[in-house]
């Protein structure tokens, strides 16, 4: 991004001078989420968003307790109750047998052990509940179809230059955070090296009527309400409820193998479909089914970053998956942007240290967080898509270990608190 401000007196340029304010480019859940969480600590905040709106993009997105207790306090679990599901456990099954090899209880269990709920729902209803809740905020302006396209920072403020309609708009804030996702404008100045990478691997996702769910698929399921992951040579299959139950989720994880590890080739889900589904023409016939049931699906090609960056300059900072883009496999894509938000509105709103130490805090403690969050989706991914005799180790480890001991490897995760609080602290 280049870092100059030109044409300053245009007659098509509005100046909005606030150096107090903190400017967010992007509102998707970690933008909208540091919105929210800055205005509870008494900040002026505007948004710019380049979309015209905030359409249903996306599809089911998994929120543990570590997310969930940060929503909580914004007021946002509250508008999640009616479209969102809390699953009762996280079932392991065998993609090609269907065998059962984990049932991990969360329901009530997570409540208890770790504060919080483990919901699921679709990504839209996340949004919307985030949208609608800072729209209520007077100290939060949201401001559609405007991207912000340069920047200027001094010792005191950063300049912001926004492009919106057929105007342009100076902003002046004391903070300039781009939360704008994996293709972020805001750090087009890194270096390839720092960019996002394609992995080579396609996230395929759909969801199902319940009413319409393949008779074969619904005996697959273990009663109850549950997330399950069936797992398999190089691929899995992950189905949970959104939308208050009335819809299954989907997401099926498979290498590209159409474009090998060109991201750049473009992907026609019709008929690339054909080739996907074929990665499961060994799995059980109910998983075949209900992929043949749940046309269209839409492939995500999954990016991650090779190196984690939350501070660009002295008043530039990144959050989510501008900052840290990462894999699907530890199911904290959503999680770790809400974190990010959280943290960095509790760095900024201390008061008691200068900005430049509180920030270098924050993207140090966050880099860690994030550090091993990204070694949990390795370890996953090896788990899910191993074969042959590391497999039949696999299965045997799920089926003998102890319950108790898989819950308490995930007490670093789902019980931590990103504002710092001590457990049982309002």
């Amino acid at each position: 991004m280049s870092a100059a401000l030109i044409d300053l007196n245009s007659e098509r340029t509005r100046r909005t001078p606030n150096p107090e304010q903190i400017i967010i480019a992007g509102a998707g859940i970690a933008g909208l989420t540091l919105a929210l969480a800055l205005s509870d600590k008494g900040f002026q905040v505007r948004i710019f968003e380049k979309s015209a709106t905030l359409a249903e993009i996306g599809a089911g997105l998994q929120l543990s307790p570590n997310a969930t207790r940060l929503l909580d306090r914004l007021g946002v679990l509250e508008r999640l109750k009616y479209s969102s599901v809390e699953p009762q456990a996280i079932c392991l099954q065998d993609g090609t047998s269907g065998e059962k090899l984990l049932h991990l209880p969360i329901g009530d269990h997570a409540r208890e052990r770790w504060g919080a709920p483990y919901i699921v729902c679709h990504r839209a209803d996340l949004q919307n509940a985030l949208l609608t809740e800072a729209r209520n905020r007077s100290n939060i302006i949201v401001q559609l179809q405007s991207a912000v396209t340069h920047h200027k920072a001094d010792a005191e403020t950063i300049l912001v230059r926004v492009q919106y309609h057929d105007r342009i708009e100076e902003h002046q804030g004391a903070l300039l955070v781009g939360a704008d996702g994996v293709w972020s404008n805001t750090r087009t100045a890194m270096s390839d090296t720092d960019r996002a990478r394609y992995t080579g691997s396609i996230a395929w996702r759909s969801s199902v009527a319940v009413e319409e769910l393949p008779a074969s698929f619904s005996a697959l399921m273990p009663p109850g309400i549950n997330v399950i992951a069936w797992t398999g040579a190089n691929a899995h299959l992950i189905a949970y409820p959104i939308r208050s139950g009335q819809m299954i989720n989907f997401v099926a994880v498979a290498p590209d193998r159409q474009n090998g590890r060109r991201w750049d080739m473009q992907v026609n889900p019709e008929g690339v479909s054909q080739n996907f589904i074929r990665e499961f023409a060994s799995w059980h016939q109910g998983i075949r089914d209900v992929l043949r049931a749940g046309r269209p699906w839409t492939p995500w090609r999954l990016f991650e970053m090779k190196k984690c960056r939350f501070q660009l300059e002295k008043r530039l900072v990144l959050i989510g998956d501008a900052a840290h883009a990462m894999t699907p496999f530890a199911a904290q894509g959503a999680a770790m942007a809400i974190e990010d938000a959280w943290a960095l509105a509790r760095a900024i709103g201390s008061g008691n240290r200068r900005l430049d130490a509180s920030l270098a805090a924050f993207a140090s403690a966050r880099t860690h967080r994030i550090a091993a969050v990204v070694r949990r989706g390795a370890l996953n991914q090896l788990a899910y898509h191993a074969k042959g005799p590391v497999a039949v180790a696999r299965n045997i480890l799920l089926r003998n270990r102890p319950v108790e001991k898989f819950v308490q490897g995930f007490d670093w995760l789902y019980g931590y608190d990103a504002e710092g609080r001590n457990p049982g602290e309002n």
